[in-house]
């Protein structure tokens, strides 16, 4: 444990067997130590990098983030060194915590050497977006997304939507709540009052919540890309661990700010959601600004449109605040 916490490099074969529960140990020791910003340093070996490896990662990185931490990974082989660039994940595992501002300038050595890939995963029938920052595993490209807001940790504001059926009965209900949300897995949307006509509607609102706890809940696989107002998204596909009555669920993600773009359920019953979202910058962070809702679902068809305003970020939460149960 002292050297943990001396900061000596945790060493590790990123395909050995023991690499995932000697990454959570780490990770429990720094916390244990209650130091402020605790960091692991980890020096990565082998001749892969496997899912479960980086899935440790990941979640040893959300643990230590919440006590404003980090985790530094350095390749200790070609292949790890590869497969993090490939990911996108040298510039989420690195000190300092904002990782533009360790982003190196390529030389134009290294501008050959990824356009001789590109065109090399272009003549094999490869998508040349494997070897430039697209990542394709979903525990890669959850990362990023958590990496959009490094220092946000908690946040609170008012939410306001108006919500229209499209069938008989053809009625209409305005809905105000307070979203909170607090690192690395806390999300609620409190509704000051849901009308008979709103319940169950109400609920898609929090359900998006935050992709720290995606793995937790879903089995994930990535899509490939996917169409969306005239770029490629990534798109994940998400099954329930415990099932439910949605079959499963599509995220289109925008490889370009890491931002959820889409959510669509799809349920067992042939009914389906959809949610599209957007966002602006409020005190440096992006923050959601605004979503809209598609919903066919048996007897029922209707939209949705929810504004976001009134943010304060960083700002004490009490915790009873997540520990309310849905009705």
């Amino acid at each position: 444990m002292e050297d943990i916490l001396n900061h000596t490099p945790l060493r590790l074969h990123a395909d050995a067997q023991d690499a995932r529960p000697r990454i959570t140990s780490a990770v429990d020791e720094l916390l244990a130590a209650e130091q402020e910003s605790p960091r692991l340093r980890v020096v990565l070996g082998g001749n892969r990098l496997p899912a479960d490896t980086i899935a440790a990662l990941v979640t040893g990185l959300r643990r230590l983030r919440e006590r404003g931490g980090a985790v530094e990974v350095t390749p200790d082989s070609g292949p790890v060194r590869d497969a993090l660039a490939l990911n996108g994940l040298d510039r989420v595992f690195a000190f300092p915590l904002n990782p533009e501002e360790r982003r190196p300038r390529r030389n134009l050595l290294s501008r050959l050497a990824a356009a001789s890939f590109a065109a090399l995963f272009a003549f094999l029938g490869i998508p040349a977006y494997a070897a430039a920052d697209r990542p394709t595993d979903p525990a890669a490209i959850l990362a990023k997304v958590e990496e959009r807001n490094p220092s946000l940790n908690t946040y609170q504001g008012r939410l306001h939507v108006d919500l229209r059926m499209t069938s008989f009965p053809f009625l209409m209900q305005h809905l105000d709540g307070t979203t909170y949300y607090k690192r690395p897995s806390n999300y609620e949307v409190v509704f000051d009052r849901v009308p008979p006509l709103a319940k169950g509607f109400d609920k898609m609102f929090a359900d998006i919540g935050d992709p720290a706890n995606w793995e937790k809940r879903f089995h994930i696989t990535y899509e490939g890309e996917k169409d969306y107002n005239g770029r490629k998204d990534l798109a994940l596909r998400l099954v329930q661990r415990v099932r439910g009555m949605i079959d499963h669920e599509t995220v289109l993600i925008d490889p370009g700010s890491w931002q959820i773009d889409s959510i669509r359920y799809d349920y067992y019953n042939g009914g389906h959601i959809t949610m599209t979202q957007t966002f602006r910058e409020v005190g440096g962070y992006s923050m959601l600004a605004e979503q809209n809702a598609e919903i066919a679902i048996p007897y029922a068809k209707a939209v949705a449109h929810g504004t976001y305003a009134d943010y304060k970020t960083n700002v004490a939460i009490d915790d009873a605040v997540f520990t309310k149960k849905h009705n």
